[in-house]
């Protein structure tokens, strides 16, 4: 099976690996704020108010997808029926119409700034660009100010998902104990959740993000509800021949102090600690006393690694969470509404976090680009 790299050179693209990009450059990086115009809205674009609570009343539901609730602070009401063109204004003391004021240029991007892998600086001319990282980091840290669409006023009202520890362990001999896939679960599901959000849930953390109720407090659940992986059990390829490869995930609280990983026990304290405590959870669950003593391989993945090397927001490992207020249609939109040809994809955009999600992210970026608004998939190859 070709590779995503391999099928993306075979269509013609140029692939630059190790790079870093540093900003995206538009027509006009000193405009005017006033001066800005929006583009033109899209078949996707219609109004919505959104509302940073996950206990919803149905009946304001259905208000506010019926476009009758009231609008927020950050959500503009509906535009107004265009009202009947008016005489032009005479000029005072001239006797003459006045002339009417030139429409603002929109704004759009003109390409990208980025560093190689030795530092060097460089620049890609584009009449289009699709951000795929971290949606947060895009706007906060590549637009002017004035051109963004989604500030960190923005972000201090909204709730980060979950972060994680990630082990990858190698283990000497077989393992018929696990399957493929296995799910660990608590019997305190609730508990677990207001540890990884702070007491009272997502609601809580909601809250404190517009200055209601007390600091959220957050703590690693011990034992925690973790996954565990064995690729070997179906793909001998994975690993050596009588060992296992095992990758485990430990969800926790989005905070990068909690530290990095490392290769051996190297990482963070407390990253290490999660880990050791998520093996001896598995052999005990699982009926393998012998686990930890068998591991020959071990590399460790913290939240400070998400927010260093994925430039994630707050550490999460995967995007702003799915309460309703960050969900489907209520979640960030794909396209910039202050930067033409500025279209996003990725867990921070819709629909949603998790690999199909972010693939349909992309399918309906090219959707918007072609002007396509039906709700099927696309055809393949594209």
């Amino acid at each position: 099976m070709e590779s995503i790299e391999q099928l993306a050179v075979s269509a013609g693209v140029t692939v630059v690996t190790g790079a870093t990009v540093s900003r995206i450059v538009t027509t006009d990086d000193h405009v005017d704020p006033a001066a800005l115009a929006a583009p033109e809205p899209g078949p996707y674009d219609y109004p919505t108010n959104e509302f940073d609570t996950n206990v919803i009343d149905r009946d304001e539901l259905r208000r506010v997808l019926e476009g009758e609730a009231e609008p927020t602070e950050d959500a503009p009401a509906a535009p107004a029926a265009p009202a009947a063109p008016a005489a032009p204004a005479a000029a005072a003391n001239t006797g003459v119409s006045a002339a009417a004021a030139p429409s603002p240029t929109p704004v759009r991007v003109a390409g990208i700034q980025y560093l190689d892998a030795t530092g060097a600086a460089h620049t890609l001319e584009a009449d289009i660009v699709v951000a795929a990282t971290d949606l947060k980091h895009v706007e906060t840290t590549m637009l002017l100010p004035e051109l963004q669409t989604y500030p960190e006023s923005y972000w201090a009202k909204k709730t980060a998902g979950p972060s994680a520890v990630l082990i990858y362990l190698g283990v000497s001999g077989e393992i018929p104990e696990l399957l493929h896939h296995t799910l660990f679960f608590t019997k305190t599901w609730k508990t677990d959740f207001e540890q990884i959000f702070g007491k009272g849930g997502v609601a809580a953390g909601l809250l404190k993000g517009v200055g209601i109720g007390r600091p959220v407090t957050t703590s690693v659940p011990s034992p925690a509800s973790i996954y565990v992986c064995r690729p070997s059990a179906t793909d001998a390829s994975v690993a050596p021949e009588g060992s296992e490869n095992l990758f485990v995930l430990v969800p926790i609280p989005a905070d990068p102090g909690i530290g990095s990983g490392g290769e051996d026990g190297s990482g963070s304290a407390q990253v290490e600690a999660i880990a050791d405590a998520a093996i001896a959870q598995i052999a005990e669950w699982a009926g393998v006393p012998d686990l930890a003593e068998r591991i020959t391989v071990r590399r460790t993945v913290g939240p400070a690694d998400f927010a260093n090397d994925l430039n994630t927001w707050n550490g999460t490992a995967l995007g702003p969470a799915h309460t309703l207020g960050q969900s489907a249609f209520f979640r960030a939109g794909n396209v910039s509404k202050k930067v033409g040809g500025l279209y996003y994809a990725g867990g921070s955009t819709i629909p949603g976090i998790g690999l199909p999600m972010c693939l349909i992210s992309a399918e309906l970026v090219i959707k918007r680009l072609r002007g396509d608004i039906s709700t099927t998939a696309l055809p393949e190859p594209l």
